[in-house]
């Protein structure tokens, strides 16, 4: 069943995206804890990435991440709001007066449920997320890495070993390893593939 409720317009040019916590963009299949309520499936866990045409400007990548929860008990639950960027604290005030706090759950289902019934759009958002520095669950109050120390990165031998190391500790714990490597370098999804690429090429890890 698809989900009904009216998805809230946000302001032209900005970005209100929504998806699993759990997705791990590598994966070729999607899987979710899946929680029904109302006869709609939504994912146990799940955010909203937050951007206005101006946050995306920053050279400080800068968004808002809305955290939210579901269970057959209390519904569906906004459980958090965070961020990353030095300035998304100031950004917020702007946010919840052109995009109020009280329809950012209605959009957030609306759109968690499309992520989950149409596959085609999962790779545009999936570019989308993978542009972010940090994962959700690792955003901050505090300013992101910054994107030019990571531009000026060498890409050594030395480097290709810890990101093996950091891919293969992330494969034992089954958990997404090129997510690994992203969150451990504060890098986005892209630059820690190209990595993860070139440890394979480099043979530090096996081929896919």
């Amino acid at each position: 069943m698809v989900d009904d409720t009216p998805l809230p317009a946000i302001p032209a040019g900005w970005r209100a995206i929504a998806v699993p916590s759990d997705w791990d963009l590598d994966a070729p299949e999607l899987r979710i804890r899946p929680v029904t309520i109302n006869y709609v499936t939504y994912p146990d866990a799940f955010f909203m990435v937050i951007q206005t045409p101006e946050m995306m400007a920053e050279q400080d990548p800068t968004c808002i991440f809305v955290d939210f929860k579901a269970s057959e008990a209390e519904g569906i639950e906004l459980v958090r709001v965070r961020g990353i960027g030095a300035k998304w604290v100031d950004y917020l005030g702007e946010v919840a007066q052109q995009f109020p706090p009280t329809e950012w759950t209605k959009r957030a289902k609306s759109v968690v449920v499309q992520f989950l019934q149409m596959p085609e759009i999962r790779k545009a958002f999936a570019d989308q997320v993978g542009e972010l520095p940090l994962a959700p669950g690792e955003a901050t109050t505090g300013p992101a890495p910054e994107p030019g120390v990571q531009r000026r990165r060498k890409i050594t031998q030395d480097h290709l070993e810890e990101v093996a190391k950091i891919y293969n500790e992330a494969q034992e714990n089954d958990e997404p390893p090129t997510r690994a490597v992203q969150n451990h370098f504060g890098v986005s999804h892209s630059t820690a593939a190209k990595w993860v690429g070139a440890a394979r090429r480099s043979n530090l890890l096996p081929p896919v």
